[in-house]
């Protein structure tokens, strides 16, 4: 506000019929919006948002802050729907001009006005008209320099906006910019009822910023002091009220009943709406409700779709007869059906009381759908509200339960759904007959996987491929991805690529961005065992950057790439860059709900623990933990690596028998079965079991580098690259602690050379104090990436040439080219190459 000083007063005309609106109670100021709108140089500044967010109150705060040298000329439309001529007629007596003016008459007075004006038109008409808006188009435009215009408006009238948008002459504010915050709603509840502010979070998430309702809301509930949430949640007589008279006054029938209508759905297009309010008429109607600013919004990520203001929605679906609300949601159900929008059809099902039509909707669910968005909790939410005997009624719904089952880690459930699927009878079909034998297998095998039983997954997967058919290629390429999993922790690596390569093609033939993706975070999951780090990132960076704006945007799988990212980053001691990685992942896999969070917390935690934060560590594998058992996650997918985590701290404060105890009895588990198969989202948790249990009996005193060198010999001949280096650096301490001075030298030869290779900065064994490994010639100013971007560019390769090689994208090239630059102090490439081979990078 520092361009304007306070006037003693508002100037108002003699002639002007009304006065600024009075401050409401427990008004709350709001500085930053004020001094958006006066700091703005500009001929219209537009408010436009529907009944009760403020747009009076704000106007009249600004027209308080009015310069001395400037007139406010308030003009209260009342919402009214003027002719051209009464509102040319009511700005002529508000401007103190005869009121017999014509509008060509009042053209020309205002184009030659000389007093510095702000002229106000509040509460414009909220009925289209395009005479009236036209009028004032020509009004604005016509008006002289010194007159600025302030329009407050429940709906955005049909003026010429973009031309005044591109000469600099518009500034707008919406119904998201005046919604209140949080902290405004607090400091009004501080205003006028500090007892209820405890309260502030609960009424701010129902009103989602609606001024009037949490007025209103407030008022009503001040007596029950909020004593449970549903005196929130429920109608309220004195909003609905509210509504009556500001939202459906004047109103006709028929765009009332739409408005109720639409209440009921939480998204609807013209298409929808034709089919749920009438063929030629429904597209109408919402056309002309959202001409009419009627908290209709459009919703962000989806191209003509919108969506009702839900504070508005909540309380008008209280209003809706229960015999309109079925038909509603059946038509809406049908509708998403014919369209391809499974889960949208069983949810609108459901609603209107039709299981038996909304299990035959989630027949259509395919293998993929159960990895688009949030589609798995959904139908983990249906299954609760749909009868145990109807989910098993049909061998496809009890196949599809079975696959979510064990998407969500709930194996005893997915054991059950596997034996209801063997006990169907025989079909007079003989190759029906062996799709079913064939997904009984699949569902079979991947439950022996998770449950480390590794020969028995194995046969069952194994089988299931021969006979799943090509209608079945979707679960055909998930019992190949376990194969690839299992593959790559029991160290077959080489099978694992061969698993890998095939799934991926099948997956690229039937056009599948997901399972591609999927399958290749499998491949990515293989470069990181064997060590390739750089090979790894830039894979998962191009998976990434291909679809992030398409299929998999709203997948689950977007933050497993991060969290593979994230760990990758924690290994090549980038530790800001995997934090920022980790917290995306994490967010969005509890925003899926994706079993992925346990491994983000698990990261996250093992970041902590080279930083020095024990504690913190431990808490983030308590909330590991915490999440699993919530979701009730059979305790053989996470168990074993949250000991081998929590035992790797334990080991660090000089807990060794606790540590010892735990890790010998993950082994022991798992040396019960026929294989030791580890979970397969952590492929080296065997070996990393072993290394611990040598690790403590180093710290104790034990000669080890006899089981040290057996190990080392066998995850080279695997061509796991990265145990590799942590078993080294395992040698080379075994061999300082026997005094063995020439096989210390050789193991720290061999780890530094292999982690300068694979540019392994930090190995996974190393805590808090310890040094990270010294890697030749790799300097911590430049990342990994920037150091490969770096060397291409020195064999004179183009920025494009930098890309193909990389697998990036030419504005990543570009991205880092700036970073590489700007570290070095440089601001060409060939300074920086000098640069870099002057201090030794390359």
């Amino acid at each position: 506000m520092s361009a304007y000083a306070l006037s003693a007063g508002v100037a108002l005309p003699v002639c002007a019929k009304t006065t600024l609106p009075r401050v409401p109670p427990g008004h709350v100021v709001r500085s930053q919006l004020q001094q958006r709108l006066l700091a703005e140089n500009c001929r219209l500044r537009l408010l436009v948002a529907p009944a009760g967010f403020g747009k009076s109150v704000l106007l009249a705060d600004c027209m308080r802050q009015c310069p001395a040298d400037l007139t406010v000329v308030w003009l209260n439309c009342a919402g009214a729907n003027w002719s051209s001529a009464e509102l040319c007629q009511q700005l002529s007596s508000a401007l103190g001009y005869s009121q017999a003016l014509s509008e060509n008459s009042l053209l020309l007075a205002i184009g030659a006005e000389t007093r510095k004006l702000w002229i106000v038109l509040n509460d414009y008409s909220r009925e289209p008209n395009e005479q009236l808006d036209s009028c004032l188009d020509r009004l604005i435009s016509s008006a002289a320099d010194s007159i600025n215009w302030w329009l407050g408006s429940r709906r955005r009238p049909q003026c010429n906006f973009p031309r005044l948008l591109l000469e600099g002459e518009l500034f707008e504010l919406g119904s998201n910019e005046l919604a209140f915050s949080y902290d405004e709603l607090c400091q009004w509840l501080g205003n006028t009822d500090v007892a209820h502010l405890p309260h502030a979070e609960q009424l701010f998430d129902y009103c989602a910023g609606w001024p009037a309702a949490m007025r209103l809301l407030h008022l009503a509930a001040s007596h029950s002091r909020y004593e449970s949430h549903h005196e929130l949640s429920g109608s309220s007589s004195v909003l609905l009220d509210y509504i009556e008279h500001e939202v459906f006054c004047g109103l006709a029938p028929e765009l009332r009943q739409a408005l109720l209508q639409l209440a009921q759905l939480p998204r609807f297009n013209a298409e929808l709406c034709e089919h749920v309010l009438g063929v030629g008429e429904g597209a109408n109607w919402l056309q002309a409700l959202r001409a009419r600013g009627l908290f209709i919004q459009p919703i962000d990520d989806q191209s003509d779709w919108f969506q009702l203001f839900e504070p508005l929605a909540t309380q008008l679906r209280h209003c809706a007869p229960n015999t309109s609300v079925t038909a509603i949601h059946l038509h809406a159900s049908q509708w998403f059906a014919s369209n391809g929008d499974i889960p949208a059809a069983v949810e609108h099902a459901l609603k209107a009381g039709q299981p038996e039509v909304a299990a035959s909707f989630l027949e259509r669910f395919t293998e993929e759908n159960l990895l688009q968005g949030k589609d798995i909790g959904l139908i983990l939410r249906w299954r609760a509200d749909l009868p145990e005997d109807l989910l098993m009624s049909t061998p496809r719904l009890v196949a599809l339960n079975g696959w979510i089952m064990l998407l969500a880690g709930r194996l005893d459930e997915a054991s059950h759904c596997a034996a209801a699927l063997g006990r169907f009878q025989p079909r007079p079909d003989p190759a029906r007959t062996r799709e079913m034998f064939a997904q009984w297998q699949a569902l079979k095998g991947v439950e022996a996987c998770s449950r480390v039983r590794s020969d028995e997954a194995i046969e069952h997967l194994q089988q299931a491929l021969q006979y799943l058919p090509e209608s079945a290629w979707a679960q055909a390429l998930i019992c190949r991805s376990v194969l690839t999993q299992m593959a790559i922790g029991e160290g077959r690596l080489d099978e694992a690529q061969r698993l890998a390569h095939e799934a991926l093609r099948v997956a690229r033939s039937h056009g599948s961005a997901v399972f591609e993706a999927l399958l290749e975070l499998d491949h990515a999951l293989l470069l990181e065992v064997r060590g390739e780090f750089i090979r790894a990132q830039a894979l998962l960076e191009r998976v990434r950057d291909q679809y992030q704006h398409q299929a998999l945007r709203k997948t689950p799988i977007l933050g497993r790439i991060y969290l593979r990212l994230g760990r990758l980053a924690i290994r090549q001691g980038q530790f800001e860059d995997a934090r920022c990685l980790l917290r995306t992942a994490l967010n969005d896999a509890l925003d899926y709900g994706d079993p992925g969070a346990f491994y983000s917390y698990l990261a996250m935690a093992e970041l902590a623990a080279y930083e020095g934060d024990i504690a913190g560590a431990f808490a983030l594998l308590a909330e590991a933990e915490r999440l699993m058992q919530r979701h009730r996650v059979a305790d053989t997918l996470y168990r074993g690596v949250l000991l081998l985590a929590s035992s790797q701290l334990w080991i660090g404060q000089g807990h060794h028998e606790r540590a010892r105890e735990a890790l010998t009895q993950v082994l022991a588990y798992h040396r019960r079965e026929h294989a030791m198969l580890p979970p397969q989202y952590y492929p080296e948790l065997i070996v990393r079991l072993r290394y611990s249990l040598l690790s403590i009996d180093l710290d104790q005193g034990k000669d080890v580098r006899g089981p040290v060198l057996q190990m080392l010999e066998e995850v080279i001949e695997q061509g796991r690259l990265v145990v590799a280096c942590e078993l080294w650096a395992l040698l080379a301490r075994a061999c300082e602690t026997m005094g063995d001075r020439a096989g210390e030298a050789n193991a720290r030869s061999q780890l530094h050379e292999l982690a300068a290779r694979l540019n392994y900065k930090r190995l996974w064994a190393q805590r808090g104090m310890e040094a990270p490994v010294a890697a030749d010639n790799v300097d911590t100013l430049l990342s990994c990436r920037e150091l490969a971007v770096l060397r291409l560019i020195a064999q004179g390769c183009s920025n494009q040439e930098v890309a193909d090689q990389l697998f990036i994208s030419l504005h990543t090239v570009k991205t880092h080219a700036r970073r590489i630059n700007g570290k070095l102090g440089v601001a060409r490439r060939t300074q920086a190459v000098a640069r870099a081979k002057a201090q030794g990078l390359l």
